[in-house]
């Protein structure tokens, strides 16, 4: 029934493209951090993950509570909170792959946490507008496993940008599928009902 569906392809599209900047950040945020800036990897590590820790904790909160508000008055308010937020992350990436001074790149890393953080909080409710209860934990496990599986690709594929000396510009390329799971996430998801009960 799932993979029937074509709203779930759109969806598991606008969710395995975010894991792509996702797990880089995630991966090989303190490296780019060190290089950028000069710095130790003991000072950039720690500098790297806090930034995006505490900026996606405020994404999620805000996220949430825009959302939670907007579904009210459209059926579409999860959809619209959750791209806001992935396309936070499009300038983020160019800041945090071309910026070389703290303040541009701790700037991209706190606007990448504060979208990613607003993306993240709306995943699963704006599932639940499309598949039922009875199809939704497969829903979301086949939505991480795609992540995890882009999770993986990425982080190969920046380790060889990163011995190439290239890895800010491949990350900053990384805006180009997100910017295209935008653009179709609102081209064609269009819910009818806040909460899907029946097949």
């Amino acid at each position: 029934m799932l993979l029937g569906t074509v709203s779930f392809w759109v969806f598991l599209f606008y969710f395995a493209t975010p894991s792509f900047p996702g797990w880089a950040i995630k991966n090989w945020l303190p490296t780019l951090f060190s290089d950028s800036l000069g710095i130790e990897m003991s000072k950039a590590g720690p500098l790297s993950t806090i930034t995006i820790a505490f900026s996606s904790f405020i994404g999620v909160i805000t996220g949430g509570i825009i959302s939670d508000r907007w579904i009210s008055r459209n059926l579409r308010g999860r959809i619209y909170t959750g791209t806001i937020g992935l396309s936070l992350t499009i300038p983020a990436l160019f800041l945090i792959g071309f910026g070389s001074g703290l303040v541009s790149i701790i700037s991209g890393g706190i606007l990448f946490g504060i979208g990613f953080g607003m993306f993240d909080a709306n995943n699963m409710p704006i599932l639940c507008q499309f598949v039922s209860p009875h199809h939704r934990a497969a829903g979301y496990g086949l939505m991480n496993m795609t992540g995890v599986f882009a999770g993986a690709f990425i982080t190969s594929w920046l380790g060889r940008s990163t011995d190439a000396g290239k890895l800010g510009r491949d990350l900053a390329l990384l805006a180009i599928p997100v910017a295209l799971a935008v653009i179709l996430l609102l081209a064609t998801l269009k819910p009818k009902v806040a909460d899907k009960v029946e097949d």
